[in-house]
């Protein structure tokens, strides 16, 4: 999985593309984790281009959705492709994530 981050004051913007699978969660993690000591709160996480989520990727995103709400924050997914939804809802996560169409949409319902 390709992965880039801005930062927005108190709100990281990640951004997400490929497989997001074992191989690429500790990165993701260890990359949260540097937005989190630098002093953001909360996330929006782009994962418009995110074509797999496996079992590591799920796992990443309630350890994400946790870390937010640990900082005071919220995170916000944006534009979860079919096999990501797909994923959120058989293991009955759809309701522990809110979604936005647009990373502008995401960062408005921050505020």
């Amino acid at each position: 999985m390709k992965l880039s981050w801005e930062s927005h004051g108190e709100v990281a913007l990640l951004i997400a593309s490929g497989d997001f699978s074992a191989d690429a969660a500790d990165n993701f993690r260890r990359v949260a984790g540097e937005r989190f000591a630098s002093g953001a709160r909360s996330c929006v996480l782009d994962v418009s281009n995110v074509t797999l989520a496996d079992s590591a990727a799920l796992e990443s995103l309630l350890w994400l959705s946790e870390e937010t709400a640990r900082h005071g924050g919220a995170l916000r997914l944006v534009s979860p492709q079919p096999a990501v939804r797909e994923a959120l809802r058989l293991t009955r996560l759809s309701d522990r994530f809110e979604c936005a169409e647009s990373v502008e949409g995401a960062a408005r319902s921050l505020r």
